[in-house]
């Protein structure tokens, strides 16, 4: 009786860890605007956007294409491109390719290629910080 126990309690343990998994977001509905909400690794640390001096969107289209605004000292910029969408270790992870260089594009190698991803809170997030740029941290508008 003791093994049967057993084995239902690890059957149930094993049920519930992969439905965490199914739950990590896996967002379908990116589509639409994305707008800056936080910014990290400035110094001082955790710099909170309307501290920050500028603000900034993502447009996802359904054919595939983005834009990228930044207002900042009552100038808007913008950046246009492709992106594509790739499903990495249970995330969404966002390859932007602009159509031509731009101060707003977020890098580390300095080209036309900008990487964000949504992290487990449902939040859109560049890749620029692991080479000592900001961490930005972006919520879709609903």
């Amino acid at each position: 009786m003791k093994k049967i126990g057993i084995a239902v309690i690890l059957m149930l343990i094993f049920i519930s860890c992969s439905n965490e998994k199914a739950k990590s977001p896996m967002v379908s509905d990116y589509h639409g605007k994305w707008e800056l909400i936080e910014v990290t690794g400035f110094r001082p640390a955790n710099i909170i956007f309307d501290k920050l001096g500028w603000q900034e969107s993502y447009v996802f289209n359904t054919d595939e294409t983005f834009i990228k605004t930044r207002t900042k000292d009552n100038k808007t910029t913008t950046a246009t491109g492709k992106f594509a969408v790739k499903k990495l270790d249970n995330e969404t992870h966002f390859e932007l390719t602009y159509e031509e260089n731009n101060d707003i594009i977020g890098t580390c190698t300095g080209n036309l290629i900008e990487d964000l991803s949504i992290n487990k809170e449902g939040l859109l997030v560049n890749s620029w910080q692991m080479c000592d740029g900001p961490g930005l941290i972006y919520k879709k508008s609903k």
